[in-house]
């Protein structure tokens, strides 16, 4: 049961949320606290792992101890003791601030109780804020006939064992193909999933509550110093039942690296383009759906604009959306009109028609591994407020969890190779804003159909930036809207419906680490190397270029203090657009004073021919433990320079290949 807040957490909550009276331009917003945020905060903070939660506490205590205070700012103030207005100027100069650990407290108050106050309605209705900008949750309308109607999870109720040839160890990306595939050749299959079960017609529609039940961590996964937020689909299908849908295979270079530095042989010719065809086949890809939202179109206009080429410097991507139609702008919640291919309705499906058994809501919490090899998994199935103990007994264990629960399931199991953990690739990301005359409304229609790739080639191997856009709905904008005040967060808010967010991701030259801490929780550590810092500067400032040329009348940084341009009603000149790039590189990008984002963690169980570097074979065996198998992005050994979805799919198609011929014949069903 969460604790009622600290008082001065609800002084931090109404410091950046204060109330505002009605006004002829719309309804009143309510103050933070008066809607709950605090308890929210609370409640967010305490399932926060054990670091992130210590540090929660201690910042609180520190921003109402005058001795902290006068060691930190040289004034020997109490937070709780401050007028409204010394509030806002206290939290300002921690937001501003030189230090990091000053910004890295702020950013962790601010981007919880932002998140949570935009992202869903206020009690009595609607949010003021949803009015202003015309933004409205998709409706859930669900699809006839329910395309999963003959399939579905067991729902367990009591304790039990099963027998298997194989157990999977998630139902995404990864898991999905290797369950369909070993279930299609007659193996006994079980499939285990953390998240939960959902048809089409129950995927939440409110952002708040699609954060809470859709993704890892409530959607709020930091990084060990939470310089980075860290996106997972935790639901049935995955990532796949969450992403942005943009089918992109991997760029030679990274095929090249995985066969030379993963030794994955065959990899980088026509074996794996025949994986990657099947996929692009069974997920219905292409580009007949891929219509251009406003966001996007401000990315194609200002690309063609500068005469870049598409098919060369950028492309419409293609998407797994079969019967989409536009009809919605909320892939993120799942999509409740069965017009996204995902692995729910694709390769599990497929799985569980050959008799595959699916266990939804059930944590994986140890692998059972005895003389050197894998024999099954211990799990708890928790939902409707039951909890059961689940034991599977197999031949062989797939892990496909994830970058970042993969090798924390290893670790917690006892596998602890040198190699286990290493080389977490984030594709790290920021954002940058575009505002335009007319509306855009990020939020509506097909979310990545446009991706600018001429910028990768501007760094060796191509570890340049590449672009594409971004979703703007309330509760995420407003973790990313930069805070300088209430008020001017608000205003910058209440145009959010003009605005295109295009995001710049980096193929990483860096690489982070998971580990777990004591209780076993995941714990993840990486730092921007120089290298990957400047091109990410890079990628914001070719954003802004092609904003402009494509009508932008403001540009805004998300940088602390951010840099804007530009009067909101003329394009953006070529001095003001000269003095925006000018700012943004004075600014530079430092932790805690800009959003940095991953929806991509790879590579931290990954392959290779050395154990000291790596976690599995180039099979995706993992070293050292015979009947244990690596089946998702984590076993990808460099960054796919591409959203990995593809990649993923692929390599597992031949992963199963590799586990079915190590099985030998047929299952035993």
């Amino acid at each position: 049961m969460t604790s009622d807040p600290p008082p001065v957490l609800s002084q931090l909550v109404d410091a950046l949320l204060p109330g505002v009276p009605a006004s002829p331009e719309g309804a009143a917003y309510p103050a933070g606290t008066a809607i709950g945020v605090d308890r929210t905060v609370q409640e967010i903070a305490e399932g926060l792992p054990e670091g992130h939660r210590r540090a929660f506490a201690t910042l609180l205590r520190a921003v109402d101890s005058p001795w902290l205070n006068l060691v930190l700012s040289g004034r020997p103030v109490r937070f709780s003791r401050l007028s409204a207005a010394e509030r806002q100027r206290y939290l300002r100069s921690m937001a501003e601030s030189r230090l990091a650990v000053k910004r890295k407290g702020f950013q962790a108050v601010k981007q919880i109780a932002l998140g949570a106050y935009y992202s869903e309605p206020v009690p009595g209705g609607g949010h003021p804020l949803w009015s202003r900008i015309h933004y409205a949750p998709a409706a859930s309308a669900g699809v006839a006939p329910d395309p999963l109607a003959d399939v579905g999870p067991v729902r367990p109720d009591g304790d039990l064992e099963e027998s298997a040839d194989v157990c999977v160890i998630g139902s995404g990306a990864g898991g999905s193909v290797i369950a369909a595939r070993l279930a299609e050749a007659g193996f006994r299959v079980v499939v285990l999933e953390a998240g939960e079960w959902f048809d089409a017609r129950a995927y939440p529609r409110v952002e708040r509550e699609a954060h809470d039940r859709l993704y890892l961590g409530r959607g709020i996964v930091p990084t060990r110093d939470a310089a980075f937020g860290l996106l997972a689909g935790e639901a049935v299908g995955g990532g796949t039942a969450v992403n942005w849908m943009a089918c992109l295979p991997p760029l030679p270079i990274a095929r090249r690296e995985w066969a030379r530095e993963g030794g994955m042989a065959g990899i980088d010719g026509p074996e794996f383009d025949r994986a990657y065809a099947t996929v692009v086949d069974r997920l219905a890809v292409s580009t007949r759906e891929s219509d251009v939202n406003p966001s996007n179109d401000a990315l194609r206009r200002g690309s063609a604009a500068l005469g870049y080429r598409e098919g060369v410097d950028w492309r419409v991507i293609p998407r797994n959306a079969q019967g989409c139609r536009s009809r919605c702008g909320s892939c993120m919640f799942g999509c409740p009109y069965d017009g996204r291919r995902s692995t729910t309705v694709t390769y599990l499906a497929d799985a569980l028609r050959a008799g595959t058994r699916l266990y939804a809501s059930t944590r994986a919490e140890r692998l059972r591994v005895e003389g050197g090899r894998a024999r099954g998994v211990d799990a708890v199935y928790a939902a409707g407020g039951r909890r059961h103990r689940i034991v599977v007994r197999s031949r062989a264990v797939v892990v496909a969890a994830g970058g970042l629960q993969t090798p924390a399931l290893l670790l917690r199991s006892g596998v602890r190779g040198p190699g286990v953990g290493r080389g977490l690739r984030l594709d790290p990301t920021t954002a940058l804003v575009g505002e335009f005359a007319g509306p855009v409304r990020t939020w509506e229609g097909p979310l990545q159909t446009i991706a600018v790739h001429r910028f990768q080639r501007s760094d060796a191997e191509e570890h340049g930036p590449w672009i594409e856009v971004a979703p703007a709905h309330p509760g995420l904008a407003a973790t990313a809207v930069p805070w300088i005040g209430a008020e001017d967060h608000r205003r910058l808010m209440e145009r959010l419906e003009h605005v295109a967010t295009p995001i710049v991701l980096v193929r990483d030259v860096g690489e982070g680490r998971v580990s777990i801490d004591s209780a076993g929780r995941p714990v993840f550590d990486y730092t921007l190397t120089t290298r990957d810092r400047r091109n990410l500067l890079r990628g914001m400032v070719e954003s802004a270029r092609i904003l402009r040329a494509a009508g932008a009348t403001r540009l805004l940084s998300l940088q602390t203090p951010y840099v804007e341009v530009g009067e909101g009603k003329a394009t953006v000149t070529e001095a003001e657009f000269d003095a925006f790039v000018a700012g943004v590189e004075r600014a530079g990008v430092r932790e805690h004073a800009i959003p940095l984002y991953s929806a991509h963690p790879i590579g931290s169980a990954r392959a290779g021919t050395d154990p000291r570097s790596s976690t599995a074979r180039p099979t995706g065996e993992v070293h050292g433990v015979e009947g244990l198998w690596i089946g998702d992005g984590s076993l990808l050994p460099s960054a796919p320079g591409a959203n990995p979805m593809m990649s993923i799919l692929a390599v597992a198609e031949r992963t199963a290949v590799h586990l079915r011929a190590s099985l030998g014949g047929t299952g035993h069903s």
